[in-house]
């Protein structure tokens, strides 16, 4: 229980983090390009396979993480943005709700089981993540534009969870899973250089160097959010059907505490109703075919 415990932990602080980069007007950007380089570091660093950065490109799921890196970077900096325009329980509503994703994918192309809970909670998280992205805030321009945001977080982690699910289950061992994970920040970053080159020499934009630390520190809690959870599934202490949803469930409750408790977010009833939604689709998708089982 320990490692969901720091998973949950770890992945509140994620989302925090982005939130203060945002008071402190620190780039969010390239604190996302360095994020990726110390989070691919650490990877290879305590990866107890014999992929390296020169041999990752051999292996057969380097394409995979290749299309991936480059999903991870423009996901990322789309959390950011909406963290800061939208608030914390905006971003982890939708970045939660994309179960429903693979949930579905597992269904048409795996031969799970299609039930009433299942039709019944995918439909509710996708109704929850248009409600909690509403915003009733004149300040914000383009109002009517912003629901996007949440929507592109919503499609972009299902992408990431269905394509790591897939290569779990056909190209991955224990042994190799955190070189894949390794490999796909560093490609992330490889692609955020690119971009950062063209801000910087094309388009004059200065470099902060205060993104450094701060993404030195986004790094180590997002390396720790892969690290903890990959540890709290092989401890086998809960199967994956029952604690994919219970962490959701508790970072997405214990996150939208501390956006109205510490960062002082309003929330609308539609906002308030789709966070009530969103932990009733978790519940159902999770929790409740345990019980009936």
């Amino acid at each position: 229980m320990i490692f969901l415990t720091l998973s949950i932990f770890v992945s509140i602080l994620f989302g925090i983090s982005f939130k203060l980069i945002a008071i402190n007007k620190i780039n969010s950007f390239q604190t996302i390009i360095v994020n990726y380089i110390v989070a691919g570091s650490l990877g290879f660093l305590t990866s107890k396979s014999n992929v390296t950065p020169l041999n990752a490109v051999e292996q057969p799921w380097f394409y995979f993480a290749l299309g991936l890196g480059l999903v991870f970077i423009g996901s990322l900096f789309v959390i950011s943005e909406t963290t800061a325009k939208l608030g914390i329980s905006v971003a982890q509503v939708a970045n939660r709700m994309s179960v429903v994703i693979p949930i579905s994918l597992a269904i048409l192309f795996y031969g799970d089981s299609i039930t009433a809970f299942k039709i019944i909670g995918i439909i509710l998280a996708i109704i929850a993540v248009y409600l909690v992205s509403h915003k009733q805030n004149s300040d914000m321009p383009q109002q009517k534009n912003w629901w996007l945001f949440p929507l592109i977080i919503f499609i972009c982690s299902g992408i990431i969870d269905s394509t790591i699910n897939y290569a779990q289950r056909n190209l991955l061992n224990d042994e190799n899973f955190d070189a894949f994970l390794s490999t796909i920040f560093s490609t992330a970053f490889l692609f955020g250089v690119i971009v950062l080159l063209y801000q910087l020499i094309i388009k004059k934009e200065k470099f902060q160097l205060k993104s450094i630390p701060a993404g030195i520190i986004l790094g180590i809690i997002n390396y720790g959010t892969m690290f903890f959870i990959i540890k709290a599934l092989n401890s086998k202490i809960l199967e994956p059907s029952a604690l994919f949803p219970i962490n959701n469930l508790s970072i997405l409750t214990l996150a939208t505490i501390v956006s109205v408790i510490v960062f002082k977010e309003k929330l609308s009833k539609k906002n308030w109703l789709g966070i009530a939604l969103s932990l009733m689709a978790i519940l159902i998708l999770g929790i409740f075919p345990l019980l009936t089982d």
